[in-house]
């Protein structure tokens, strides 16, 4: 138990999770019948997690308070741009779609 406290106050369990966390991004991607577009679409959150990891891990040493302050921020600008390529992928979906509307809309009106 003395070795997990020692990782944990040296911040190296947090770098252990990052690489776990790559690891299963690569080995979700390589299964996937598409890698390519499977790590795209996990590789944003995947990049959040590792500045917030990092963030943690400098927090747990006790120093760099600034360089977590700056991960922190690596992370959110990390999640905007996974949210907006989410949002880009999906605009299609939440799109509009007028023509279909209508008829129901003059059916209730009528009524």
């Amino acid at each position: 138990m003395s070795v997990l406290y020692a990782w944990l106050e040296t911040g190296w369990l947090a770098f252990a999770a990052i690489a776990i966390l790559w690891l299963e991004t690569l080995l979700l991607s390589l299964l996937s019948s598409r890698p390519k577009a499977r790590f795209r679409a996990l590789a944003g959150g995947a990049l959040a997690g590792t500045f917030l990891l990092a963030a943690l891990a400098l927090a747990l040493r006790g120093d760099a308070l600034g360089w977590v302050l700056v991960f922190l921020t690596f992370s959110l600008f990390a999640h905007l741009l996974d949210v907006a390529g989410r949002l880009k992928d999906q605009s299609a979906a939440l799109s509009r779609n007028t023509e279909k509307l209508s008829n129901p809309a003059v059916l209730t009106q009528r009524r």
